[in-house]
């Protein structure tokens, strides 16, 4: 382009610029009135951040961008966040605290009137997280967001321990900015996983691992009179702790039956091999010879599978408003989960992140505690029509019980993946996402409702249960 080429289009671009300009100054007091308090990302920015990313100031934009988005945090206003989410990660894709926080709003921010989170964002969540992990291969931080949200809210450990594993092969930084190995926490969840999916022998060898790992780091530090070796220290101890109670449940489990009350105060050391308490206190021998006294036979925990004796019932006594109850022979604490979705609804994973969902979709997920043999509660689902708008014909309403994500005091019962209880109604056994893991022993009842159950109280009754195993079929699972 010739000087006087680029002299003309100047002389025509300013002029142009220039009436851009005074004609937006023009309109912006009517947009504003006729928009009252209405909020969206742009309202209120100067002409700085649309013209910054031009000049090459993309990240200063996007910084002032985040905060912005995080006035609208303290706000409640969540709707004007993801846009601002969007934006700032194409102005800057090396925002880690961007699409943490982020993919957090998407999955835990977005609840109806009880809190119940809008399962509806969650394939958009870890979209983002997957998104911001291959922009920042080199860090830990989002694979290991991706492995907390699997574990925490979409209980698929295969998947959590998959990217767990992930965060530790990646770095940190210290308060120097110097590159240095991901936290011991990252290992620490995938022994959590590995366990959640019943793979207790590769979880108790990736406690010694770890164990090992920071001893060393333990001894250097003390060595260098390292004023943070307290720190070490701690996490030195919480991980034999989780190590010796790992071989110690094991052992209850499949050998010998722990009390672990009385272990708790009577145990003074244990067999780093067997899991083995000593002195052995904590339980009744089944037979002479053994060294602790003679009582009531103490078998392993799993070797007497006992009936859960399992029910759920539902009414709807207003439109949209449903009334679980149950029965369940389980400790107090266990969890039963209650999930209703449209019948065409399937577990999906974004190829691209989007924060638009399908608004026609009804998915809800809610957990009801044992008490007493029995649980339930009414939940209210009509105060959130734009979240649960039963807009299809069809649902499903499924009652579970999973063992795997259970508290460890009702798994000494249930064992990791449900090897010390059956039903005779509705056990349903199926393959985990990892080969390599055992089975899992669900305690599952499925009903077929329409939208007369929902909306009209159509009474439900045992001819609308579906079979576990055509579920099962419907939703892609391997059933055994």
């Amino acid at each position: 382009m010739s000087a006087a080429t680029r002299t003309r289009l100047l002389l025509t671009i300013v002029p142009l610029f220039a009436a851009v300009v005074l004609l937006q100054a023009r309109q912006d007091p009517i947009i504003r009135e006729i928009r009252g308090n209405e909020k969206t990302p742009l309202i209120g920015l100067s002409n700085e951040f649309i013209m910054g990313p031009m000049l090459g100031l993309g990240q200063a934009v996007a910084g002032v961008l985040w905060v912005r988005a995080d006035e609208f945090f303290h706000e409640g206003d969540y709707d004007a966040i993801l846009p601002l989410v969007r934006m700032i990660t194409w102005l800057d894709p090396h925002q880690l605290d961007v699409y943490i926080t982020g993919a957090w709003h998407l999955a835990y921010n977005f609840t109806d009137s009880s809190e119940r989170s809008d399962r509806r964002y969650l394939p958009a969540a870890q979209a983002l997280l997957r998104e911001g992990f291959y922009n920042n291969p080199e860090v830990y931080d989002i694979a290991f967001e991706l492995g907390w949200q699997n574990s925490d809210k979409i209980k698929n450990y295969y998947e959590a321990e998959k990217w767990f594993r992930e965060a530790t092969k990646r770095s940190t930084t210290d308060d120097q900015g110097r590159k240095q190995p991901a936290p011991m926490f990252t290992w620490h969840q995938v022994a959590h996983s590995l366990a959640r999916q019943g793979l207790i022998d590769e979880s108790i060898a990736t406690w010694r691992h770890v164990l090992s790992l920071t001893e060393e780091r333990l001894k250097k530090a003390q060595a260098r009179k390292d004023p943070q070796a307290w720190s070490v220290a701690n996490v030195r101890a919480n991980e034999l702790h989780n190590l010796t109670l790992t071989l110690k449940r094991k052992f209850s489990r499949f050998t010998h039956e722990i009390d672990f009350v009385i272990d708790g105060k009577q145990t003074k050391s244990v067999d780093m091999q067997t899991g083995r308490p000593s002195p052995p206190n904590c339980y009744l021998a089944t037979r002479p010879g053994e060294g602790v006294p003679i009582g009531q036979p103490r078998p392993p925990a799993l070797s007497r599978p006992w009936e859960t004796a399992f029910d759920a019932r539902v009414t709807f006594p207003e439109p949209m408003v449903m009334e679980p109850r149950g029965d369940f022979v389980m400790g107090d604490g266990a969890r039963v989960t209650i999930r209703l979705h449209d019948a065409d609804w399937r577990p999906t994973q974004l190829k691209e992140f989007t924060f638009r969902v399908d608004q026609t979709q009804t998915i809800m997920v809610d957990q009801h505690s044992v008490r007493n043999y029995g649980w339930g509660r009414k939940i209210d689902m009509s105060r959130d029509p734009k979240m649960y708008s039963f807009s299809k014909p069809e649902y499903f309403l499924v009652f579970e019980f999973d063992p795997r994500g259970t508290s460890p005091f009702i798994q000494d019962r249930t064992g990791w993946c449900g090897e010390g209880m059956t039903d005779k109604r509705y056990l349903f056994v199926k393959r985990q996402e990892n080969p390599k893991a055992p089975p899992v022993r669900l305690i599952r009842k499925v009903f077929r409702l329409t939208r007369d159950h929902v909306l009209n109280g159509k009474p439900v009754t045992d001819a609308d249960v579906v079979p576990n195993a055509e579920y099962a079929r419907i939703m892609g699972e391997q059933a055994l």
